[in-house]
This record gives C-alpha cells, structure tokens and sequence, in this order.
C-alpha cells in the first residue's frame, strides 16, 4: 500500500499543479489536516476539504505561476516524504522565487489525511521518524 501512497501524493501535488481542486481533493481524507509550521505566514491547522482548499487558494491568490517540482518521495509505511522545490512569483512584487520546503504526508483509509509542510528536509525526515 506504501507504493500506492507515493502515487497518491504524487497525484496530488499534480493536481495542485494544474489548479485541479476536485482533482485534489478526490485524494484527500474528508477530514484532512494542512498543518503550517509556526513562522508560515498563516501558522496552523486547517481541517477538512473546505478549510484545505481555503489554504491551497491562498496560496495561489499570493503567487502566480506557483509549481511543485517533487525531487523527492519517500515510501515511510503510513507516511510520504516529499522533498520539493515551489516555484512563482509574489502577485504583488512581480519578485520571482524558488523555495526548497518539504512535506509529510500521513495516510488513513487509503486517503491523505494529514499534510504537514517543513522548511528543510531534516525536519521532515525526522517528523516521519526517518532520517535524511
């Protein structure tokens, strides 16, 4: 099932990419968590299909052209490690930019239901009780 979960991530971030919300979320546990780290712009928790594509959206209102390029997924049982560059530009300041962040994916009833985003690999290794 582990394998299946990479391909389901996978599909997500593609999803995102695309700005395919149905898509995305057809992959997503009902009551799926986003989880921001404490200095995240928008620090928290968000539950649920509504409140996850609210955080997507925000997203995507802040920056354009935004992308996920996944450099790296990895299979930790009940969790996917995604080592990742997002890619845009600030809506507002034109600035382009290129972030390495990281997430972890946490699977429940064959559907994401915990997406939590790191600002380094480490952190997220390390949250999925890995290490890089």
């Amino acid at each position: 099932m582990s394998q299946e979960n990479v391909e389901i991530v996978r599909r997500v971030l593609d999803a995102f990419n695309r700005r395919d919300e149905e898509g995305m979320l057809a992959d997503l546990h009902p009551e799926v968590e986003w989880v921001n780290p404490p200095d995240a712009v928008e620090p928290g928790i968000r539950s649920g299909h509504e409140e996850f594509a609210g955080a997507m959206q925000a997203v995507v209102d802040t920056f354009e052209d935004t992308h996920v390029e996944v450099h790296e997924a990895v299979d930790a049982g009940d969790q996917v490690v995604v080592v990742a560059k997002l890619r845009g530009r600030g809506r507002e300041s034109g600035a382009d930019f290129e972030v390495w962040l990281s997430y972890v994916f946490t699977f429940r009833d064959g559907k994401a239901a915990r997406f939590e985003w790191f600002n380094s690999p480490t952190q997220a290794f390390e949250a999925a009780g890995l290490r890089e």
